[in-house]
């Protein structure tokens, strides 16, 4: 791509300046009163500070039901903005919608330099390798980051989507350097920082809350699947719990925790039941200081007032429960924060 062959052609051409826009990208480095001649003169800083400007970056949030990719400045701010249903072919045909919403935001703005990709399974930290992704199909034990990165023509950072809502969180929303993202809507997952730093796991599988075994067995064959607490909680789990209970067939979740009905209102106590026991699980092996709810469905403010009075029956001291500052935008806010850290990494190797 030629727009990208000139904006590589701004990167700094010595080493220790290259270094040190790398911190500086990183939040390595503190932003005020940075001296550098060269990064002045290629536009990266200015009085002191990194130009939110000088470059843009990709954010991609792929969903099991949708994919929402945002260009942003270096601070968090959108220029531009897509979001449409997943493409339930998985595989090459995702890869190619994420390609489509590349180009229509370039369009619209101008040719990022970075991107990062928020997936909804367990990224391995040293293959790349993706598992534990039942709710997209045909990209299971692919590697990734290398796949889109030949796709976009740039360097691309792939990562667990709920991890990446932690990281928007942190950066953008409620900030603390133990904290926890818990993301509910279609399935569940859990994004957590320790010290700031993703807590990833050998397999990138730290967080997979969907496999607790609160609601069903885990060794039962419907919780393989998913996983026995995604069984419960998941999206269409629940609308099957409420019609199980008599209730009319072929509602959504929006209609449903819209209308003033009895047997989905003891459906939601069931859930935000199930919803403490897992920030019990999480806070006895992590201790996080806030547990951030996020996700379609996690976001509501009524579901987590339940979920705290639950909390509240414990003897034990529980992290604080908050809703998301940054709601749908969490995950690619999250991207972008990534895109950051990508591109600090790919100025280090040159």
């Amino acid at each position: 791509m030629k727009d990208r062959e000139a904006l590589l052609a701004r990167l700094p051409a010595t080493q220790g300046a290259r270094g040190l826009l790398a911190d500086l990208l990183a939040g390595q480095a503190a932003t005020e009163c940075v001296a550098s001649a060269e990064l002045v003169q290629t536009g990266w800083i200015t009085a002191g500070r990194l130009r939110a400007d000088a470059a843009v970056l990709l954010g991609c949030d792929i969903g099991g039901t949708k994919v929402h990719s945002v260009l942003s400045d270096l601070e968090g701010r959108c220029l531009a903005e897509v979001h449409e249903p997943t493409d339930p072919a998985g595989g090459a045909a995702l890869v190619a919608q994420v390609q489509r919403h590349r180009d229509r935001l370039v369009a619209q703005a101008e040719t990022p330099m970075a991107a990062a990709i928020g997936i909804p399974g367990a990224v391995h930290p040293r293959t790349g390798h993706v598992s534990r992704m039942p709710n997209i199909a045909g990209l299971r034990g692919a590697d990734l980051s290398g796949v889109f990165s030949a796709a976009l023509q740039m360097p691309v950072a792939v990562e667990n989507d709920v991890n990446l809502a932690a990281l928007g969180e942190y950066w953008l929303g409620h900030r603390a350097s133990s904290m926890a993202f818990l993301s509910l809507g279609t399935g569940i997952g859990l994004g957590q920082l320790v010290n700031g730093q993703i807590l990833q796991g050998a397999s990138g599988a730290a967080g997979e809350v969907a496999i607790l075994p609160i609601g069903a067995s885990p060794f039962a064959k419907e919780s393989f699947a998913t996983g026995a607490l995604e069984s419960r909680v998941g999206a269409a789990p629940l609308v099957a719990a409420y019609e199980a209970r008599g209730g009319t067939r072929g509602q959504t979740l929006r209609l449903l925790f819209a209308a003033d009905d009895p047997r989905f209102d003891t459906v939601v106590e069931g859930l935000a039941d199930k919803l403490a026991q897992a920030v019990i699980s999480v806070a006895a092996i992590t201790d996080p200081e806030i547990v951030v709810f996020g996700g379609s469905v996690g976001q509501r403010p009524d579901l987590l007032a339940r979920v705290v009075r639950r909390l509240a029956q414990q003897p034990f001291a529980m992290p604080q429960c908050l809703t998301s500052r940054l709601g749908n935008r969490a995950g690619v806010l999250g991207a972008v924060w990534r895109a950051r850290q990508r591109l600090a990494a790919e100025l280090r190797c040159r």
